[in-house]
């Protein structure tokens, strides 16, 4: 028990902000190859190809998730509550 607890502790110490910026670049990287494939499905004018309509299937689970990351409201505060200023 006190093992465990040990181990989170100094998981959270040397790799959860790791992991959590990994995870936040991960996400990001897929919703831009998912616009730049499938963003005429979402309603952003690109040029449908041959190759997007071919991985349609295989997105189709993700692509719901992607019309909303699209739609969302993006504040520019967020992006710059990452920076340091100082």
């Amino acid at each position: 028990m006190a093992r465990e607890k040990i181990r989170d502790f100094f998981y959270g110490l040397f790799y959860l902000d790791l992991y959590r910026e990994t995870a936040k670049l991960f996400l990001q990287y897929q919703t831009l190859i998912h616009l730049l494939i499938f963003g005429d499905f979402v309603g952003i004018p690109m040029l449908t190809s041959y190759y997007s309509l071919r991985l349609l299937p295989y997105a189709l689970p993700q692509l719901e998730t992607l019309r909303r990351e699209a739609a969302r409201e993006h504040d520019v505060f967020e992006e710059l509550a990452e920076y340091d200023v100082h």
